[in-house]
């Protein structure tokens, strides 16, 4: 059972990194965007530690992502949650522009 823990928390721990790394966030800003600490973090990361509920709540909320991700690797809410972030912070004619864009490539790619 302890293995199975071990390689559990380096899955959770590497799942945390990725999404860190993919809001291009040091250990450091990301630890304080979450209000945890970056050798908490590090641990983390490394699987050498596990998180609680709390934890999973504070990295959620602060990055927008689905718990479903951080605890279980489910894909399909990471990438939309990160879209949804991205999107958010457009004002609605760059959300329109980034539509539009979306759409042709959608288009160029089912094409070829």
């Amino acid at each position: 059972m302890i293995a199975i823990d071990k390689d559990y928390n380096l899955m959770v721990g590497l799942r945390i990194r990725e999404i860190r790394e993919s809001l291009h966030l040091s250990r450091e800003k990301f630890s304080e965007k979450c209000d945890i600490s970056p050798s908490f973090l590090f641990d983390v990361e490394s699987g050498k530690k596990s998180i609680t509920a709390k934890t999973i709540y504070k990295i959620s909320t602060a990055c927008n992502v689905s718990a479903d991700y951080i605890v279980l690797g489910h894909n399909t809410g990471f990438e939309s949650d990160l879209i949804l972030e991205l999107l958010s912070s457009f004002s609605p004619q760059q959300r329109e522009h980034a539509l539009n864009i979306l759409t042709e490539f959608q288009k160029a790619i089912t094409e070829s």
